[in-house]
Parts: C-alpha cells; structure tokens; sequence
C-alpha cells in the first residue's frame, strides 16, 4: 500500500480536488477567523462601542471540505470503472487491498495535514489578534479533533460505497443520501406514527424534538451537527436562550457534543474500512457501469429505497394535512413509483465512458 507508484498515480488522478480540499480548509477556518479578527478590530477603533462577537457553527466549516473528500473518493474508485482503468490496475503486481488501502491514505495523510495547518495558523492568529483578548482556545482543539475523526469516516465510508456501486452517479448519490439520511429519517418516520396517534401538538413537538437527537447521533456528522462555539461580549445584550432551551447570561455560550458521539464516526471507519477493502478485492468487474456491483444487493436496495421514498412521498404531498387514507395513497404511490423505476435502472449500466 505504500508502493510509490501507485501514491504517484492516485494523486496525479485527484491532484485538482486535493488542492480544493486544502484551499477550502484554509478559508474555511484559518482565514475567516483572521477575517473576523481583523473585522472586529476596525470596527472597534472606530466606535465607542464594546461589542465583541465571534460564533463558529461547527458543520458549516467542514461542509465544503467533507464535499470534496467524497468528490475525491469518487475519482479514485468511481472514474475508474468509468473509463475501465480498474482492468488494468487489477492486472499489474499490486494487491488489490493494497489498491484500496493506498486510496484511503491518501486522503487521510491531506485531511490530517490540512487540518493540523489549520490549527496551526488558527493559533497563531489567536495569539496576534483581538482574539486573545476575548477567547479560549481551548474549544477549537476539541473542534479540530472532532473534524478530523468526522471527515475521515465521510472519506472512508464513500470509498466504501464504491466498492459495491459500478459507476460515479450511485457511488456519489448513494454517499450522500446515506449520509445524511440519520438526519432527516426522523422527519420522514414520525409523521407517519403521529397519523396512526391522535397527539396535542404540544406533545407531538416535545417528541419530535426529543427523539429525532437519538437518530442524528448515527449520523456521521453528529459530532459537528450541533457544535458551537460562540463570544458574544455585549452588556446591552438579553440572556439567550439556545435551541436546547437553556439560558445563557454570559459572554461565551457553547455547545461541545460529548465525547460519546465520536462513537458514530469511529464505527463508521472501523467498520466500513476492512469491509471495503475485502469487497473491492472481490468486485465483479463485469458489472461495472451498473447502480450496484452485487446482485444480491438489489432486493434490498429496492425495498429500502422504496420504503424511504414512500415516506418521503407521503410526509410531502399531504402538504400538514391529517388525513390518514391520503397520507397511505401517497406512501404507496411513491414506494411502488421507485420501485418500478429503479427495478428497471438496475439492470441497465449507466456508466459515462471515457478512454
């Protein structure tokens, strides 16, 4: 896995989304917060006022960053199978787990290393600015920890979807709905048992805000999901009170998920790191071009999929109305609509050639 040539090779192949990656990472966190510095600063010599604010959402920084490790996953496995390079690797010398395990380093050595930059230039700036004179940096080494565990797991488990998909449409859009569905099943499930229960709308919001957090925390990004970190020095300024329904009277009011949500990612690598390199060292290369490389997958693909939409069919189009028979012929009609379109797609290759 640590031959040089195929290092050479990977990089060459995604060498312009690896630049992004670290472009995005650098404005995202480094820049924008000497930005702020900066911004704050001017505005405080020019004014008689003391207000000092400065608030980091910890999902936004790393959206852009977490889009371009997935585009990178998909040229390192999905062009492949595009433009039938993987023929080729799979012929020379190399391991096939070492094929796979040289893609995951790749990005892992640029996310660590970015990132650690990041923090770097981001205490730097700290300690030369108005920052210092308001702040603890103390949060932002937990938000940097907390970023590197999650974009390696979105990295990794991408790298894994394509090891059982057969071209860059479903390994890309397969990644991403898969992602951030823990996020919004919720949304799509309870609807639906809120129809069969005759719930106060009272209650029915205290449930759905109390039990769509169980289901967020699977999610990869639940480390970051509802990471704060914010300064808001104002004496004019009334207690806050956060989405979590505490109120806040002093100048910092962050909110640093527990450590234990680090587990959601960390299985993710765990899990979908050996499996990957197992079921690409397998691939059926004969399937390339298709949604999925593994037949056995279809029925379960379908049923899934199908179930999803439903629910997302029936929770849209009733539009907050409360009737249950129009409610189940939406879900219905959704289901059986996907289920008949991607029955059909399955057995096609969808793959965009290219020599």
């Amino acid at each position: 896995m640590f031959q040089k040539a195929l290092w050479i090779r990977n990089y060459k192949q995604g060498k312009y989304v690896i630049w992004l990656f670290w472009l995005s990472t650098l404005y995202a966190l480094p820049y924008k917060y000497y930005n702020a510095a900066q911004h704050t600063d001017d505005y405080l010599r020019k004014t008689t006022d003391t207000y000092y604010g400065y608030h980091l959402q910890g999902a936004d920084a790393a959206i852009s960053p977490a889009l371009l490790l997935m585009v990178l996953a998909i040229l390192l496995i999905g062009w492949e199978r595009n433009n039938q390079t993987i023929d080729f690797l799979w012929s020379m010398s190399f391991k096939r787990s070492h094929l796979f395990l040289s893609k995951w380093l790749l990005g892992i050595v640029h996310i660590v290393s970015a990132l650690c930059l990041s923090w770097l230039l981001m205490y730097f700036i700290y300690k030369n600015t108005i920052h210092a004179q308001y702040q603890s940096f103390e949060p932002f080494h937990i938000y940097f920890t907390y970023t590197i565990i999650t974009l390696i797991a979105v990295y990794t488990f991408t790298l894994f979807i394509g090891a059982i998909t057969g071209n860059v449409i479903s390994q890309g859009t397969l990644s991403y709905i898969i992602i951030i569905l823990p996020l919004y099943i919720f949304r799509l499930i309870f609807p639906f048992l809120a129809l069969h229960v005759d719930l106060p709308q009272e209650e029915y919001n205290y449930n759905y805000n109390k039990y769509a957090l169980y289901t967020e925390n699977v999610s990869i990004a639940s480390p970051l999901t509802h990471f704060r970190i914010n300064y808001d020095y104002d004496s004019q300024r009334e207690p806050i009170e956060d989405e979590y329904g505490n109120r806040h009277t002093g100048p910092t009011y962050h909110h640093i998920p527990a450590a234990w949500t680090l587990l959601s990612p960390a299985m993710y690598i765990l899990i979908c790191l050996p499996l990957g390199a197992y079921l690409y060292t397998r691939a059926p290369n004969e399937h390339n071009g298709k949604i999925l490389l593994y037949p056995k997958l279809h029925k379960y693909f379908l049923i899934c999929t199908s179930l999803c939409f439903g629910l997302l069919g029936g929770t849209v189009f009733i539009d907050g109305s409360n009737s249950l028979p129009l409610y189940y012929i939406y879900f219905i009609g959704s289901g059986v609509l996907t289920y008949v379109i991607l029955q059909r797609l399955l057995k096609h290759k969808l793959s965009l050639y290219a020599k």
